[in-house]
């Protein structure tokens, strides 16, 4: 009964934002006959030679959408592009849109860990919602707006076939209600059977937010929750099933059969205000012929930050599969529901100079407080099974920094620090920078160098946790890392290459019994990599490679060398940067394509074993993973605002080794179809 009123609920949830998603698509088309919005085909109806109504007068109105992120909560903007692009359309799988090497359970989506160390996380104070950070939605990654028109983009992935059906759908709103004002929302449903019995994954997440900035004030408003329900297989029984054999995947034993299930929430809320103070000045750039650029600069502002975050992690069964957890089983053997509960809220206050907007090398400045509150509730100790606590933890920080980021400038930099200055995170502090020298007056080259200087008290997951399979009480000191990474960027040749040198001394890892552990030496990890996108006529061969040594590999476990290569060929050839504008088109340039490859490969290293009672990846020596190529064929299409795809995942399966593991026990899904659209409306 409970099951039904679950699925019941979700259901009612789905038709909900279904039906909101028709609403809002019926308004921007309002919007567009009655306030003057832009035609849908996208042209200029001055250009077609439109005679005016002397009754109801057509007015057009260009797009034109600005895309920002807040920097350091209010210290100066940094703008982006919303990627409406063609390319990379078919790769559905966000980990490997963020990394191109990860250590995961073969589905998608499921707990995961990037095989790049530089791109793992700094670490999230909930632990847990590392492992599926990249399908969460989180304040970090909001963006504010302001649209001439309303802007819709929908996304729809599908594959698999029945009983292994895999759906992703993305839907964005975002549109002005004043022109100072805008606000959009996102909804993010991704949901797979999974190849194997008992793996069926769901993430989903709704967001609303919201941007005001006006005169001498700007806030901003972010406000979501992800959530995740993973259903545990504690991977392949026999390796030998799917190395040697053909069987339908759903016949493979799996060493876990009772549907043990992790389950994940993840509420925020985050508010950002600012307010300028001075004598506001205009300043006019004439950034070419036919642009003038006017911006109203103030010497000074005040920024307040408020966030506020809530997490909940649970690990259920209805009974305890002994001859997975035997030896590890503390509390009870019939059953388990370990549940961990944690809140964090900031408060964040700084006063900011500003740059000058004369003298282009005099920096900004900022220097301000910033208060933190955690708080875990858990399990206290192993009497008995609801014998629950709540730990607390405070800091309160010095927080200050100074940056030139002017783009008009040849050199750019950013540093800040904090220094906690009482509290549970006492003499906790970060020091971390960045700059930016540009080659040439277009600023199409550059050399970045970033630092990092920091000490960290560990985090609370790692001292204590108290679970029916797993429990640890442990005093661990603080950890102090040294990293520094340089690259060099050339947008024309479209190439980048870089280095980064990280050393973390007290690092925490899980060993080879899934238990917390700290290295009190210094453990380092150089990494190199190159990016090129070399171009013959309409074939395009994309590459990204890694290289990285560690000096503590039994430690740290990571494969030599990781790369992605992704060669296509298309019809049509970019114009601009910025916008699409096609040519060389099928009927009368309307069609696009594109059809390639994509080729996922790393070198074999241990690749770690999994926890499903804690969620967590930790090190085994048992047996080397990896030396496998995991290729893909698609075929894009674009038909003006719609972008539509269709690729055989894996397709490789069928030929040479089917040794395609990637953690320890858990192979990746064979070979599937799958397709998908992405629409943009009023783009």
């Amino acid at each position: 009964m409970r099951v039904l009123k679950v699925s019941v609920y979700l259901q009612a949830m789905k038709n909900i934002f279904y039906t909101i998603i028709c609403c809002l698509i019926s308004l921007t088309s309002l919007a567009q006959s009655d306030f003057g919005y832009e035609n849908p085909d996208g042209r200029d109806p001055r250009e077609e030679g439109m005679q005016r109504d002397s009754t109801k007068e057509q007015r057009y109105v260009p797009h034109h959408r600005l895309t920002w992120k807040w920097v350091h909560d209010g210290v100066y903007k940094e703008f982006y592009q919303i990627d409406t692009l063609q390319d990379g359309l078919q790769n559905t799988n966000l980990i490997f849109k963020h990394s191109v090497s990860n250590t995961y359970l073969g589905n998608f989506p499921a707990p995961y860990v990037s095989d790049i160390y530089i791109l793992r996380p700094r670490g999230e104070d909930f632990l847990p919602q590392d492992r599926l950070r990249d399908y969460f939605f989180k304040p970090e990654d909001a963006l504010d707006y302001n649209t001439t028109t309303p802007f819709t983009q929908l996304s729809y992935f599908n594959g698999g076939g029945r009983g292994k059906t895999e759906d992703w759908l993305d839907v964005w709103h975002i549109q002005n209600i004043r022109p100072y004002w805008n606000a959009g929302f996102r909804y993010n449903l991704i949901s797979s059977d999974g190849a194997y019995s008992y793996q069926k994954s769901k993430t989903y997440n709704f967001s609303f937010f919201s941007s005001y900035e006006k005169d001498r004030m700007a806030v901003s408003m972010f406000i979501n929750q992800n959530m995740a329900h993973i259903t545990e297989n504690g991977g392949i029984e026999n390796l030998a099933d799917i190395r040697d054999t053909s069987l339908d995947p759903k016949v493979v034993g799996t060493r876990l059969a009772m549907e043990p299930k992790n389950n994940l929430m993840n509420f925020n809320f985050k508010a950002l205000a600012q307010y300028n103070i001075g004598n506001p000045k205009e300043i006019i750039t004439q950034k070419d012929s036919a642009t003038i650029d006017t911006t109203i600069t103030y010497p000074m502002k005040f920024a307040l930050a408020l966030k506020a975050e809530d997490n909940r992690y649970s690990f259920k069964e209805e009974s305890v599969e002994e001859g997975f957890f035997s030896d590890t089983t503390y509390i009870s053997k019939q059953g388990n529901s370990d549940m961990i509960k944690n809140r964090k809220y900031e408060i964040d206050a700084k006063f900011i100079l500003n740059e000058h907007p004369k003298y282009k090398y005099l920096p900004g400045v900022y220097a301000g407080l910033k208060f933190k509150y955690l708080s875990y509730d858990q399990r206290v100790s192993l009497d008995t099974i609801n014998n629950r606590g709540t730990s607390k933890y405070t800091g309160t920080y010095l927080t200050a920094g100074t940056f030139n980021m002017d783009s008009t400038t040849m050199f750019n930099f950013d540093i800040w620090g904090s220094f906690c200055l009482a509290g549970d995170y006492s003499a906790d502090y970060s020091l971390e920078g960045r700059i930016i020298q540009y080659l040439n007056k277009g600023r199409n080259s550059s050399v970045t160098v970033h630092a990092l200087l920091e000490t960290q008290t560990p985090n609370h997951y790692y001292l204590q946790y108290q679970g029916n399979h797993n429990q640890w009480k442990n005093s661990f000191d603080k950890i102090h890392a040294y990293n520094l990474r340089g690259h060099y960027t050339n947008k024309r040749l479209r190439t980048e290459v870089g280095v980064a040198l990280n050393n973390t001394k007290n690092y925490i890892y899980f060993d080879t019994t899934a238990m917390p552990r700290q290295y009190d030496g210094d453990l380092m990890v150089f990494t190199a990599w190159a990016k090129q996108i070399f171009r013959l006529g309409h074939f395009y061969f994309d590459q990204k490679v890694y290289y990285q040594v560690t000096n503590k590999e039994k430690i740290l476990p990571l494969p030599q060398v990781a790369l992605h290569s992704h060669n296509y060929y298309q019809n049509f050839k970019e114009k601009d940067k910025i916008y699409k504008a096609y040519q060389n088109r099928f009927f009368k340039q309307a069609l696009g394509f594109q059809i390639g490859i994509d080729l996922f490969y790393n070198t074999s290293f241990y690749a770690n074993a999994y926890d499903p009672a804690i969620m967590q990846f930790y090190n085994q020596e048992i047996e080397k993973t990896g030396n496998y190529p995991k290729m893909d064929v698609f075929v894009t299409l674009n038909i003006k605002r719609a972008d539509l795809f269709v690729k055989y995942e894996h397709f490789n399966e069928f030929f040479g080794s089917r040794d395609y593991f990637s953690a320890y026990t858990y192979p990746i899904n064979p070979a599937k179809v799958k397709f998908g659209i992405r629409w943009n409306f009023f783009d």
